[in-house]
C-alpha cells in the first residue's frame, strides 16, 4: 500500500458506519499522524476474494472536494480504500487502540457491560 497520496489531504472525514460523526480533521499535526500511522502499516496488505471487511470506524481523506482514499480500523483488522480498490490486513490490539487515540473518537466496537 501507498499512502503517500494522503499527504496532500487539507482535511478528513471521521465516519461510523458510513456516517460522519464529528467535525472535520483540518489540523496539519492531526492529519500528518494519521498518514504517519497508515505509512507505518504500509505492508501485509491484501484482497480478499470474497472482499475485504468493512470497517466501522474510518477516516476519509480528502483535498479540497477530491477523495483521495480512506482508512479504517475494525476488530482486528486496517481497511483502507485508495490505491484503486479495497484492501485489508491485520492489525495488533495495541495500534488498533493507537489509531483509535488518533483519530480521537471512542471505540464504536466497545460495548457496555452489565
Amino acid at each position: 500500500m501507498d499512502f503517500q497520496e494522503f499527504r496532500v489531504a487539507d482535511r478528513a472525514l471521521i465516519t461510523v458506519d458510513s456516517n460522519a460523526i464529528d467535525d472535520e480533521i483540518r489540523s496539519v499535526d492531526r492529519l500528518r499522524a494519521l498518514v504517519d500511522f497508515a505509512e507505518e502499516h504500509n505492508s501485509g496488505w491484501s484482497s480478499p476474494v470474497f472482499g475485504p471487511p468493512i470497517a466501522r470506524l474510518s477516516v476519509q481523506f480528502f483535498v479540497g472536494n477530491r477523495f483521495l482514499g480512506d482508512f479504517g480500523v475494525g476488530t482486528d483488522f486496517l481497511a483502507a480504500q485508495g490505491c484503486g480498490y479495497f484492501y485489508s490486513r491485520a492489525v495488533s490490539a495495541a495500534d488498533r487502540q493507537k489509531l483509535i487515540a488518533l483519530i480521537g473518537v471512542p471505540d464504536p466496537y466497545a460495548t457496555a457491560k452489565r
